[in-house]
């Protein structure tokens, strides 16, 4: 028999324990492997959920082809305020911004001159008055002598044109009065018509000239909005035509209106064609000069549309849940376009054919379920 010395001894309990450590470690990593590899499982697990969902169609439709016209918000009418007689502006009865009604008192122009010949006027009209009183009482003499035969007819005829020359000076004066009356009713202007002062272009103490704007009056009420269109779109857009109006400066500013005219000329310079038509503005804060876009219809167009509560917005992304066949739920981002009577065109992301969530009753997340 042979007999292990000391040195092989030492060595086989080297290698037991190496051999021990190597399965003591591949133990280790299958147990941590193990645990790896069922973790994602039941992680899964607990983020699908079964969420009760309201759903809607995406569908192709036909909808309205537009183009966009720009042009801006003036009065529907607006009076240039001037004078015809020349004088010191004595009284400036309004502001800027002043809402005023008809007959109200706008500006007075120093009126000492008519004043004076007015009273002149007057005291002709008294004089000639007292002139045609004793030439009818002369003629009422002489047509007496002529009866009798005491005067003659020449000389009948030459009292009864005195009596008429001195009514015709009745008349010339009393006309007299009445152009300075008229002359006297142009130095204190009212307000033609209900409306806002716009603009004052003279202050007191200034020269009123005839024809000189003194004061913009607009009347506000109603808003005339002025638009350009392109020459390839004016063909294919007449009076009657429904539009939509946004006064971009303004917010909530959307109002659906009928053109009332169709310019068939183009303007010189930019070679586009002026539409008109008007807005209501009862509170007032549509001003002149605001910036306006007009959406005119020019045809029709298939479009893909998904109802618009299904939109959600992620910082500058828009998407829509998609719900699949499996009722799981899916996240898809798209491009939107116009909002058309609740519903949402769809420029790219969706085939049409989706079915979409419109709200559900929980946050949905990436896979859960969609309960309807």
């Amino acid at each position: 028999m042979a007999f292990l010395n000391t040195t092989h001894i030492s060595k086989i309990r080297l290698f037991g324990k190496r051999r021990f450590l190597m399965l003591t470690t591949l133990t280790i990593l299958l147990l941590a492997l193990t645990a790896c590899g069922t973790k994602p499982s039941e992680t899964t697990e607990d983020q699908s959920r079964d969420v009760v969902c309201v759903t809607g169609q995406a569908s192709y439709q036909m909808i309205p082809q537009t183009v966009m016209a720009t042009g801006g918000l003036v009065a529907d009418q607006s009076v240039m305020i001037s004078t015809r007689m020349m004088g010191w502006i004595r009284k400036i009865h309004v502001v800027e911004n002043q809402a005023v009604q008809k007959g109200d008192p706008l500006i007075s122009i120093d009126d000492s001159d008519l004043l004076a010949k007015k009273s002149q006027a007057e005291a002709g009209i008294i004089e000639a008055t007292a002139v045609l009183t004793n030439a009818e009482r002369m003629a009422a003499r002489f047509e007496n002598l002529y009866e009798e035969k005491s005067v003659s007819r020449q000389q009948l005829d030459d009292v009864v044109t005195g009596r008429d020359r001195a009514a015709a000076g009745v008349a010339m004066a009393q006309a007299g009065l009445r152009e300075v009356q008229v002359h006297l009713s142009y130095l204190d202007i009212v307000a033609p018509v209900d409306g806002v002062i716009a603009r004052k272009f003279i202050d007191e103490g200034n020269m009123a000239n005839p024809g000189m704007p003194l004061l913009s009056l607009e009347s506000t009420d109603r808003m005339k909005v002025v638009a350009h269109l392109g020459e390839k779109d004016i063909s294919l857009v007449k009076t009657g035509d429904v539009v939509q109006v946004n006064v971009t400066s303004l917010p909530n500013a959307n109002f659906t209106a009928t053109l009332d005219r169709v310019i068939q000329s183009a303007n010189p310079g930019s070679r586009t064609y002026d539409i008109e038509t008007y807005i209501d503005n009862p509170d007032g804060r549509l001003k002149s000069g605001m910036f306006a876009r007009v959406t005119v219809p020019v045809g029709t167009r298939q479009a893909i549309l998904v109802p618009t509560e299904a939109i959600f917005k992620r910082g500058q992304l828009t998407g829509v849940w998609v719900v699949e066949s499996d009722s799981t739920v899916r996240l898809r981002w798209i491009r939107s376009g116009y909002e058309l009577g609740g519903q949402t065109e769809v420029l790219s992301g969706l085939t049409g054919a989706e079915i979409v969530v419109l709200s559900s009753d929980a946050p949905l997340t990436e896979g859960d379920k969609a309960v309807r």
